[in-house]
């Protein structure tokens, strides 16, 4: 089974009930193919087949999908775009995956793509088709959402008009030269130590993954999930999505996030699913007509994470789980049924088709149950590579691929996260985990916030610093490093504290605080203290005794 296959599939079997639902907007499953197939045969009169790089730029909506499953029709790979990006970001995106046609919106949010693309790409506002430039050499077609338009571009309705003169007959033929193990899609990772990765999925994988999350979620056609996670990442396009879309379940969509509004989405609909970061869900919670509007919440991941509680109705389904870009999202999950104790205290199982293997880091030595180290993972739904790598650039010599990721697996063989191996400080020889301090400072009830990082120190190597949000002014740095000091062996204690507001956080494009400039931002700020508390130099000549 091929994206394009399964979604015509799902329309044979699903028909008008509704697959997507904005505040605007219906598209049931045989609108989504409809859709598709028009687009489809619109990107094929330019050109666009088998292996052609298409870009996505565009809000979470229903064209989104659209324009997706057009392109996974033709065998193109999809290149999804974060929202985001500000203009070098963009470039080195286009340039990167050597997108050859750009989709876009253009604009959202304070973001006016067709200024950047103007000053990238000044070619677009020529007559000249196909585009020309120096500066993007793969990008030939560049189509927009939008009736106002550079000279070079496409609108959205021209595309399809170009297309009308292909048969249904020519496009079922064109997805018969698909394959399930062609690459699908490009999704970048954030980019926390470098420049970002493209992780390269085949259509086999993430249709994998999809089904292993919907099986382990509960998904069925009733279900109605929201998750404001972007389409430009595995979880808003695998996890949420075509997990849903492949139980005839429904998505509710947002472009941007308001917890009124989703609230009134999820009343409105009867939103069951829940996926969202952290910060949305407190935001939720702590809006006024959350506890007026009846919601129906009860499934969704992050059952072990402390809002969970507060998200979810009382008895719920929701689950641990633990994922990168990189294994589909989800690589390991308990199941809605299992013991909430399990549910709520571990990170889950392996998915179907999936293995797990822990190793000490240095070695590659496989470790025992219960032991920490490096999780390794290999089978069905990882990627196939990083785009322009190799495999064996990617994988072990057993095919296992090294996360990075410090975890155990326990005698049940439930998987439990410990931390990012990068986020293990070694301080006087000493290991002290990242994820260990946040927990506790979490526990004090002024610390909203916690992100601990490791900053240099000329003998112990490093030290403990913690950066914190708190909901009290009164508390202060030394409050918390006493609430440590109760709580923790001396060696893990932060000896340094920076209490801080959220909207100071530096972030990443995936919406995770970005580690690396929080160590850079530690270091910066000690550097600026020492300099502050050394003693003034004397002045002028000394005299004599």
């Amino acid at each position: 089974m091929t994206l394009g296959r399964f979604i015509d599939e799902l329309a044979r079997a699903h028909g008008e009930r509704q697959a997507l639902i904005s505040k605007s907007d219906v598209t049931s499953f045989a609108d989504l193919k409809t859709a598709s197939d028009m687009i489809a045969k619109g990107l094929a009169a330019i050109s666009v087949g088998k292996g052609t790089r298409v870009g996505l730029l565009m809000p979470n909506r229903c064209d989104w999908l659209a324009c997706a499953v057009a392109a996974y029709k033709l065998g193109a790979l999809l290149v999804p775009l974060n929202t985001l990006l500000r203009a070098p970001e963009l470039e080195y995106a286009l340039r990167f995956a050597d997108v050859a046609v750009l989709i876009a919106v253009g604009q959202f949010l304070r973001h006016d793509y067709l200024e950047i693309l103007r000053d990238l790409c000044p070619e677009v506002d020529s007559a000249a088709k196909p585009l020309m430039s120096p500066r993007l050499p793969a990008l030939r077609h560049l189509i927009v959402a939008e009736e106002r338009i550079p000279r070079a571009a496409r609108s959205f309705a021209s595309l399809v008009d170009g297309g009308k003169g292909l048969s249904d007959a020519w496009l079922a033929a064109a997805m018969e030269a698909v394959s399930p193990d062609d690459p699908a899609t490009v999704f970048f990772t954030s980019g926390s130590t470098a420049s970002p990765k493209g992780v390269v999925h085949t259509h086999a994988g993430m249709l994998a993954a999809a089904q292993n999350v919907a099986d382990r979620l509960g998904l069925d056609d009733n279900d109605r999930t929201w998750g404001y996670l972007p389409f430009f990442f595995t979880g808003g396009l695998v996890a949420v999505a075509l997990a849903t879309l492949s139980r005839g379940g429904a998505v509710l969509l947002q472009e941007v996030f308001e917890p009124g509004a989703t609230i009134d989405l999820l009343s409105q609909h009867g939103g069951t699913t829940f996926f969202a970061w952290p910060h949305q869900a407190e935001a939720l919670v702590s809006h006024p007509d959350f506890a007026t509007k009846p919601l129906q919440l009860r499934k969704g991941p992050g059952a072990q994470a402390a809002w969970a509680a507060k998200v979810f109705a009382a008895p719920h389904q929701a689950v641990g789980t633990w994922g990168m870009t990189e294994t589909g999202p989800m690589a390991a999950s308990t199941r809605f049924d299992d013991p909430l104790e399990d549910r709520t205290g571990a990170h889950g199982r392996p998915m179907p088709g999936l293995e797990f293997r822990i190793v000490e880091p240095e070695s590659g030595h496989v470790l025992d149950a219960g032991q920490e180290g490096e999780l390794c993972v290999r089978g069905s739904s990882l990627m196939a590579h990083y785009y322009k790598m190799s495999p064996s650039e990617c994988f072990d010599a057993n095919g296992f691929f090294h996360t990075g990721d410090l975890a155990s697996i326990d005698s049940k063989g439930l998987l439990h996260f410990v931390g990012r191996i990068k986020d293990v400080i070694k301080t006087a020889g000493v290991n002290v985990a990242a994820a260990d301090v946040e927990a506790v400072l979490l526990q004090h009830p002024a610390v909203t916030v916690a992100h601990v990082v490791g900053v240099a120190h000329a003998t112990r190597g490093e030290n403990v610093a913690a950066f914190v949000v708190c909901n009290d002014a009164a508390c202060s740095d030394e409050d918390l490093m006493d609430f440590c000091r109760q709580r923790l062996a001396a060696y893990k204690v932060p000896r340094h504290v920076f209490v801080c507001a959220e909207s100071e956080l530096p972030a990443l494009g995936s919406g995770k605080v970005d580690k690396r400039a929080l160590r850079q931002r530690a270091a910066k700020s000690l550097a600026a203290r020492e300099e502050a508390s050394a003693p003034s130099p004397k002045h002028g000549p000394a005299k004599p005794s």
